[in-house]
């Protein structure tokens, strides 16, 4: 099959020139992708690079060297302009996926979540070209009342994949997949930590409320034990980097590394003892999340503490210690549990992250599931014609 992708994966140049990018989502598309092409598919992506609105930003923000090049994959540029770069993003999309169309035959077109430049490029594409819309909800803010927002916004794709199980069990859509993220394999050094002078625990990601900043403030305040490290890494505003700045330099059991690159992550989650994804299960905007720190915690074999989000699949209960309720004090009780558990103990859940790894989150199956997904609805497309 051959599908056109309306969004990309950057190299990690382009998050060095813009912290409007977002890592974590170029992973999973890059998963995703990449199992793809395994299976024998052919893909085209169309994307734009992630800039603040001008004068904080470029008017022309992104190069083509930020695109990463493993794929054909083609930018597209826009005026970067307060209230004119959404539509120029929109008219960018449509332009560039019209003029790729016109050059050869797509089976699909994939947007990347449901953005409106997106969205406005896969209904003329469709309405021009009669090519099926299969939209990848990756996350969304609130779905409004009855799903309302959502519906406007993106009701009307022939297809939907949901990273969030609510989202998927929920959404008042008719053909729909559940696919929360994968791995490409399991690593040769799983489950194991050398030997260390600390017992390390690690936090990458947003620097947020709804990421869970209360908790991560409150976990050195509390846990006393001077054996104990939080590391903690990622994105935020300039007040809570200070915040952080601030907890590390009155505890030296703090390390904030602030926004950590890629080629320091593998040898910070090699130190890890145990990691923790603290998101508020309160915030709606985590109900369409499936957090993608959790399958890269996983892909360690090494303990999570973790909150109980709506986006997770009952499965993961099984796969880490989890903070039943929103209390920062739960989860306070549940990452001192973690610090204090057994080596037989780590042993029997790593076993088990193992078996539900290469049972159900090989990326190479996941994309096999996600093809064949695609295959029916064009199928049903190709009937309705």
């Amino acid at each position: 099959m051959k599908y056109l992708v309306l969004g990309t994966v950057l190299t990690p140049a382009a998050f060095d020139y813009s912290r409007a990018a977002n890592p974590a989502s170029t992973k999973w598309l890059s998963g995703i992708l990449d199992g793809l092409e395994v299976s024998g598919a052919s893909i085209t992506l169309c994307g734009h690079c992630y800039a603040q609105a001008w004068p904080m930003g470029k008017v022309h923000p992104g190069q083509d060297e930020f695109l990463d090049q493993r794929y054909d994959n083609h930018l597209v540029r826009f005026w970067n302009l307060p209230g004119v770069r959404f539509r120029s993003l929109a008219r960018g999309y449509y332009k560039l996926g019209s003029s790729l169309v016109g050059h050869s035959k797509y089976d699909a077109v994939i947007t990347y979540n449901p953005y409106s430049w997106h969205v406005y490029a896969a209904r003329r594409l469709r309405e021009d070209a009669g090519i099926p819309w299969v939209c990848l909800n990756l996350d969304f803010d609130d779905v409004g009342d009855q799903w309302s927002t959502f519906q406007d916004q993106a009701g009307d794709a022939d297809g939907h994949l949901f990273l969030s199980h609510w989202g998927y069990e929920n959404a008042p859509v008719r053909r729909k997949i559940h696919l929360d993220s994968g791995v490409s394999c399991i690593a040769a050094n799983f489950g194991l930590r050398g030997p260390a002078e600390t017992f390390n625990i690690v936090y990458l990601g947003k620097l947020s409320k709804a990421g869970g900043l209360d908790a991560l403030l409150a976990l050195p305040r509390s846990i006393s034990d001077s054996n104990v490290r939080f590391i903690y890494g990622g994105k935020g505003s300039p007040n809570v980097i200070e915040t952080l700045k601030t907890l590390a330099r009155d505890d030296p059991r703090v390390d904030f590394r602030g926004f950590v690159e890629d080629n320091e992550v593998d040898e910070l989650f090699a130190s890890a003892d145990v990691f923790i994804n603290p998101r508020d299960p309160e915030d709606v905007v985590n109900d369409m999340v499936f957090p993608s720190k959790i399958m890269h915690y996983l892909q360690t074999g090494k303990t999570v503490v973790s909150t109980w989000t709506k986006g997770l699949e009952p499965a993961y209960r099984e796969l880490m210690l989890i903070s039943e309720t929103p209390s920062i004090n739960d989860f306070v009780r549940e990452t001192q549990k973690a610090i204090s558990e057994t080596q037989q103990a780590r042993l029997a859940r790593c076993q088990r992250i193992e078996n539900f790894l290469k049972g159900s989150r090989l990326w190479s199956d996941q994309a096999v599931r996600f093809r064949d997904f695609v295959a029916t609805i064009c199928n049903t497309s190709t009937e309705l014609d």
